[in-house]
Parts: C-alpha cells; structure tokens; sequence
C-alpha cells in the first residue's frame, strides 16, 4: 500500500466516526424536542381538563374566582401603596 491510500483510509475513517456522532447528537436532539413538545400537550390537557370545573359552582370553581379576585387586587394595590410609601418617606 502506498502512502495516500493509507491517509485516504484514516480521513474516511474520520469522516465515518464524525458522521456517526453527528447523527447521535441530531437524534438526541430531536428526542429532547419531542419530549419537551409532549410535556406542553400533557399541561395544556390538564389546563383545559380544568377548565370545566373551573367555571362552575363547585368549590374549585369558588377557589378559582377567589384566586382571580385576590390577584386582581394585589396587582391593583401593590405599586399604589409602593408609590405611596415612597413619596410619604
């Protein structure tokens, strides 16, 4: 054997583990999405499972509307009683 071929030989070699490892790492990307994409469905489900009780008169419903409340009154009162307190101090 000559001398190319023995170099031919490494570089094909090289370019087969590359490529192989190339492959893995897109395969494992493309689980990593597939996996990430099917915990948004299962959330999303869950959401929307919820939705139904949510909207009624039952205590999740009342414990929903409260939630609603509280936040909407915290959001309301917060910065007002923070500019408040700036300005009197």
């Amino acid at each position: 054997m000559d001398g190319q071929t023995i170099e031919q030989d490494a570089r094909s070699a090289e370019y087969l583990r590359q490529r192989e490892i190339f492959e893995r790492s897109m395969a494992e990307l493309r689980t990593e999405r597939r996996r990430r994409e099917a915990s948004g469905y299962a959330v999303m489900a869950a959401a929307y499972s919820l939705e139904g009780a949510a909207r009624k008169d039952t205590w999740l419903g009342k414990i929903v509307t409260f939630a609603k409340y509280a936040l909407i009154t915290f959001v309301a009162v917060v910065p007002n009683l923070a500019m408040i307190l700036m300005l009197a101090g």
